[in-house]
């Protein structure tokens, strides 16, 4: 590596961060993302809090959320981040495909992107952009986190110091979670010629590969391991633990997320500018 390799890293994330932040459309996603956050904490999943909440007076024995098949709720101290837990597996897979998906290919449609190499290189504008995508959802799930830690505060002051490790595990699985879905968008942003068909793209590969991959492990179970190259298969049972349980299955998206920036960076580095 040269010198300035991580410092063009930074520089590149930084960008990203910018254009996010700073420009009219950036700040419309992430205000429609408020938004729609803001929605979903304050009646599903503070009102679905106040339920289990209430269901801990009850008897043993029976609950709501054992009867829908969300029994493992239950397994959390405090509710709103186990409700948390469970939206959040939902929604930063499919929004990390969305904003992941324009990395490269709009600058390579309009011929920026081989002007932006002569000062630098394929590998730092490739990992560069990976890497500020990735510190925008870190941001956003980080976010998020801590406006569930208010919900909780709003509830009961005293869960302060019980609450942070909830907070803390939670967001770092799903950083870990969003890191092969960003990949992904990574490897076909350097294929494809704009953010539509890579999103396109990215759901039927997503779709099929699982449903190739199910299928082929349900008659022949030797080959369940091929499962490991679906990104996200392991969100059904990161939705059953709960804690610090929930880090046991981190190898998943770390293996995944280095087979798929390889698998980019080599599509990158032949790909025509």
């Amino acid at each position: 590596m040269h010198p300035g390799f991580f410092d063009h890293l930074l520089l590149i994330g930084k960008f990203e961060l910018k254009r996010s932040f700073a420009t009219r459309s950036g700040l419309l996603s992430i205000v429609t993302f408020a938004v729609v956050w803001c929605v979903i904490l304050l009646y599903p999943l503070r009102l679905a809090a106040e339920l289990l909440v209430q269901e801990k007076g009850l008897m043993q024995g029976f609950s709501f959320f054992d009867v829908i098949g969300f029994g493992s709720l239950q397994q959390w101290p405090i509710p709103e981040f186990g409700l948390f837990w469970h939206f959040a597996l939902l929604i930063f897979p499919l929004l990390s495909i969305m904003l992941a998906a324009d990395q490269t290919c709009s600058d390579r449609e309009r011929g920026t992107l081989r002007f932006i190499v002569v000062r630098s290189s394929r590998d730092r504008v490739f990992f560069g952009r990976f890497a500020g995508v990735m510190m925008i959802q870190a941001l956003l799930i980080s976010a998020a986190g801590l406006s569930t830690l208010a919900l909780v505060l709003y509830r009961d002051a005293a869960l302060f110091s019980s609450a942070l490790p909830d907070l803390f595990v939670v967001t770092v699985n799903l950083v870990l979670a969003v890191l092969p879905f960003t990949a992904m968008m990574a490897a076909l942003s350097a294929k494809v010629k704009s953010a539509r068909q890579a999103t396109v793209w990215a759901v039927l590969i997503w779709t099929f590969l699982a449903g190739i991959i199910g299928g082929f492990a349900y008659y022949l179970p030797t080959l369940g391991f091929l499962k490991l190259l679906v990104p996200g298969y392991q969100l059904s049972a990161l939705a059953e633990l709960s804690g610090w349980q929930t880090l046991q299955l981190a190898y998943v998206p770390l293996w995944q997320s280095l087979i798929l920036l390889a698998l980019g960076r080599w599509i990158m580095a032949r790909q025509t500018l």
